[in-house]
């Protein structure tokens, strides 16, 4: 009698573990909270059962085969939002992407890359096409002497695949070996953002012009000149974003043009990275900061207005701004002479703005002179020795204004450096001058007073 009744609950049991495994849906792969005892003593009501709030169905369940289903690496794992919360990477580019992802992830398995960076590379030369265009450098803007060149027209999966080798392989064999040899070992595992800065600023040609633009955020021209590029970093701060810097942040427009001015608004290369792989925007730390490597934001007023000077000066002696287009980065475009546009724009960039206004600018020296003496900060030339950072103002016989830079000795018998612009132009007016550097005497007749910052 015992056994019968052993039997009978035995197969009561079978008997509600067959119905339970296959009425629960497919999906439904979380965990229940549900007491055996419950189904041994007869209770068979398994779908009041409570869903466990520790489980949640998996995006990498797998299946009986031992496939993953999402194969295919996810296409976003960070909020793919900006520094300032606005979308990366576009819904149609998302789809785009996904559907490109095995060819990606083939490439990068064999050369043991980020399947991301062969997706950001596709997305800035191609806007992920899938057709060659007519110049004949194929989906990725990219000529190899073993590969191409690539005849126009549509590319079906296998030249895909050819194309994505390639520009996998020289990747590794002709984009990293460059400069800066301590960042250049990229491996899946070894991928600091500095690697990846590089890289795209290697596939982009690492023109001069942006290495010195670097100086804008704070970072060293000569060794990380990437942090110039908008092709790497647009939009990856206030600073480099053309939004909210139109006269500093500028980019090339025109082959072997000057730098123009704002950039355009497409994101950076690193900055859709970040998006699609899930890494930081800010540097992984290689000894060199925005801080120590450039202008610290705990700098002194002076000191920054200096070390801005210096920094424009090297743009327009290394030919990154010249005549004629550069000095519209600090007259808001107008044409016009501009000294006293120079010196404002100066100041607003150092965070003492002349005005509140117009993002600080100035244009005429008499009104920088009139905003000195009703703040009680100008000082007449006679018995004052200026100090770096001063505003120097000329109103005897020419109307100018430039700023300190440094200065030996005291009145009456000391000199100043200067840096300013709209000068050196001689007949050919603004549209001729510069932003240069010369010394000169306290006491010299043309001066008038100096405007300090503080």
């Amino acid at each position: 009698m015992r056994f019968l009744k052993t039997l009978q609950k035995t197969l009561y049991i079978l008997t509600v573990l067959i119905i339970l495994f296959s009425t629960v849906p497919k999906k439904s792969y979380a965990i229940t909270k549900c007491d055996l005892d419950d189904i041994l003593n007869g209770w068979s009501n398994y779908d009041s059962c409570i869903e466990d709030s520790d489980c949640t169905e998996s995006a990498s369940f797998v299946e009986p085969t031992g496939n993953k289903i999402n194969d295919v690496p996810a296409t976003v794992s960070a909020s793919n939002t900006d520094y300032a919360g606005r979308q990366v990477i576009t819904d149609a580019q998302l789809k785009k992407i996904e559907e490109n992802a095995p060819f990606y992830k083939s490439s990068a398995d064999k050369y043991d890359l980020p399947w991301q960076i062969l997706a950001v590379i596709h997305i800035r030369e191609s806007s992920l096409g899938r057709t060659n265009p007519k110049n004949g450098q194929g989906i990725y803007q990219f000529l190899n002497k073993n590969g191409g060149p690539y005849p126009a027209g549509p590319v079906n999966d296998a030249e895909y695949q050819r194309q994505t080798d390639i520009l996998a392989s020289s990747i590794k064999t002709k984009y990293l070996p460059s400069n800066y040899s301590s960042n250049r070992t990229l491996t899946k595992e070894n991928a600091t953002p500095e690697t990846i800065k590089d890289l795209f600023f290697s596939y982009n040609g690492r023109a001069s012009k942006y290495s010195q633009q670097a100086t804008v955020a704070g970072y060293n021209p000569s060794t990380q000149g990437y942090e110039g590029s908008p092709y790497v970093v647009n939009k990856i701060d206030a600073k480099r974003d053309p939004e909210s810097n139109k006269t500093s942040w500028g980019q090339v427009k025109r082959d072997h043009g000057p730098i123009e001015y704002p950039a355009n608004k497409d994101y950076g290369a690193f900055v859709m990275y970040a998006a699609l792989s899930g890494v930081s925007l800010t540097s992984s730390s290689n000894g060199t900061t925005c801080a120590d490597a450039g202008i610290s934001e705990n700098a002194a007023v002076r000191d920054k207005i200096v070390a801005l000077a210096q920094q424009e000066l090297a743009l327009w002696q290394n030919g990154t701004l010249v005549p004629g287009s550069g000095y519209k980065k600090y007259s808001q475009g107008r044409s016009e002479n501009w000294c006293a546009d120079f010196t404002s724009w100066i100041y607003n960039q150092a965070g003492v703005p002349l005005s509140s206004s117009r993002d600080g600018n100035v244009a005429a020296v008499s009104s920088q002179m009139d905003i000195g003496q009703k703040n009680g900060r100008f000082h007449p030339k006679n018995g004052y020795t200026p100090k770096p950072g001063d505003i120097v103002i000329r109103k005897v016989g020419v109307s100018h204004v430039n700023l300190v830079i440094s200065v030996t000795g005291t009145w009456p018998d000391g000199n100043i450096t200067t840096i300013g612009g709209n000068q050196g132009g001689g007949r050919g007016g603004f549209n001729n001058s510069k932003v240069s550097q010369y010394s000169e005497p306290l006491n010299r007749s043309q001066i008038t007073g100096y405007v300090s910052p503080e």
